[in-house]
This record gives structure tokens, C-alpha cells and sequence, in this order.
């Protein structure tokens, strides 16, 4: 991985880890109408650009590969190492 497209990772969580406080924020200020929504769209965004702040590049790769039909590749090539049968 290279650092620049790391930091671009990081930078991304740490603007939407802002961004959901500031929905959090927001929401304290706001009167009771609307506020419901706000904070439920801030949350979301929170916890992500918390992923993503601590991860970097590697969060979107692991969604990518778990997503893929090769996510359970390495369990085969391990059951196929010690000769027992694979699962599933």
C-alpha cells in the first residue's frame, strides 16, 4: 500500500468522523423536531470515518474481498494444506 493513498483513506474518516459529531452536535442545539433524523444520519457517519480513521486503506479493501465470491479462499487453501476436506 502507499502512504498517499492511505492518508486520502484517513483523511476521508476523519472528515466524516467531523462531519457525524457535527450532526451529533447539531442535534443538541436543534428543538426536538428534526432532530431525530439528524442524529441518526450523524451516527452512521461517525462510526465509518472512525473505520476508516484507524484503518485506512485496508477498510475498503476487506469490503471488497468480502464481498467477492474469493472471500473464502484462504480457509480452502488452508483445509487443502492439511488434506482435510473444505467446508461448504
Amino acid at each position: 500500500m502507499n502512504r498517499q493513498g492511505d492518508r486520502l483513506w484517513r483523511g476521508v474518516g476523519a472528515f466524516l468522523l467531523i462531519a457525524g459529531g457535527l450532526a451529533g452536535t447539531l442535534t443538541d442545539i436543534s428543538g426536538p423536531e428534526g432532530a431525530g433524523t439528524l442524529l441518526l444520519l450523524g451516527f452512521p457517519l461517525a462510526i465509518l470515518g472512525l473505520v476508516l480513521v484507524v484503518q485506512g486503506k485496508r477498510a475498503p479493501l476487506a469490503i471488497r474481498v468480502e464481498c467477492s465470491r474469493h472471500r473464502h479462499l484462504p480457509e480452502r487453501l488452508q483445509a487443502r494444506r492439511t488434506g482435510r476436506p473444505p467446508r461448504g
